[in-house]
């Protein structure tokens, strides 16, 4: 009981409130437009924590994470639509191979650092969206795979499932950066021969930081194509990538819940803006300029939020228990 109370106090009050307030909102509202943008920012969230994870915690900035988001999405569809296999499993074993794919990616590009590190991730990336043309027949080239299987029969049941999914990736991976395994992460973002050398195998950890991060973002990658009933070359690009890390320095990196934050605020934001089409890239990236300006570390490493025992509190949770 006393470990139950100590992971919740561990937890982001403006986090669990702000989980809360979605669903009571989605199930009270009959507006299909803002229950989708929502369940949007929902599936990006997923993306951006499970990026954060790793290069969030170790600073390895990785480019080509949509070989993991698109990837899975891809194989789920492919699962669905030739197959037949239900959305309910095909995200899974998606998921999976997403994160075998991790471990594979892992060991290959161990001992780079810095910008090759994630140039040879984009690369991965980039080699999968030109096979997502090449073997047409089956990707749908272009045009992508449409027609796939959704989770339940009305737009708010498919909300709830993205948005319990959201809510389970996060309590895991929060769970997981405050365990040994996170810590270890930090030790290695703060210095990695230090670690090494104090006897601690990092090679393992960052691999296994590398499969768990593309196990959740392709459960994200594996939503997002059965939530549109599309999976398409763009969700392979390098574009997903750049939003993924741009969300995630915002919010702030290696802090689980200020890329949550910052990917649901600026996904809703990011589709509110459509009802002023002409101006609304103009505007969205403003906003974007503007945040990079006032917080270049990320919203949650703002001093006035580090140095307030109230504020961090608000949006960290209980750092002493940890």
């Amino acid at each position: 009981m006393s470990s139950l109370r100590k992971f919740i106090r561990n937890q982001s009050p403006f986090a669990l409130i702000l989980f809360l307030a979605m669903a009571v909102f989605t199930l009270l509202s009959d507006n299909i437009f803002y229950i989708e943008v929502i369940k949007l920012g929902i599936i990006y969230a997923i993306f951006v924590m499970s990026w954060d994870i790793l290069s969030g915690y170790t600073h390895e900035i990785n480019f080509g994470f949509a070989f993991f988001i698109g990837g899975a999405g891809y194989l789920s569809g492919i699962l669905n639509s030739f197959f037949s296999f239900s959305p309910y499993l095909a995200v899974p074993l998606a998921a999976f191979a997403a994160g075998v794919s991790g471990i594979l990616i892992g060991y290959l590009t161990l001992r780079l650092k810095g910008p090759y590190f994630s140039m040879a991730t984009l690369a991965f990336a980039s080699v999968l969206f030109k096979l997502s043309f090449i073997f047409y027949r089956v990707t749908g080239g272009e045009e992508g795979i449409s027609g796939l299987g959704v989770f339940t029969d009305s737009p708010t049941g498919d909300f709830f499932v993205a948005w319990g999914i959201m809510v389970a990736v996060y309590f895991i991976l929060s769970l997981y950066a405050r365990s040994k395994h996170g810590i270890i992460l930090k030790a290695i973002r703060a210095d990695e021969d230090g670690t090494q050398s104090a006897g601690i195998n990092t090679a393992y950890y960052k691999i296994e930081a590398f499969a768990l991060s593309g196990f959740m973002a392709g459960i994200g990658g594996g939503v997002f194509a059965h939530s549109q009933m599309h999976i398409g070359p763009t969700m392979l690009s390098g574009h997903i990538s750049i939003i993924v890390v741009l969300l995630a320095m915002i919010g702030g990196m290696g802090s689980i819940v200020g890329p949550l934050l910052a990917a649901i605020g600026l996904s809703i934001l990011n589709e509110s803006l459509r009802v002023v089409e002409e101006y609304r890239i103009v505007i969205y990236m403003g906003i974007l300029i503007l945040l990079i300006y006032v917080a270049p570390d990320g919203l949650l490493n703002l001093k006035v939020i580090k140095n307030s025992r109230v504020l961090s509190f608000i949006f960290l949770g209980d750092r002493r228990s940890t």
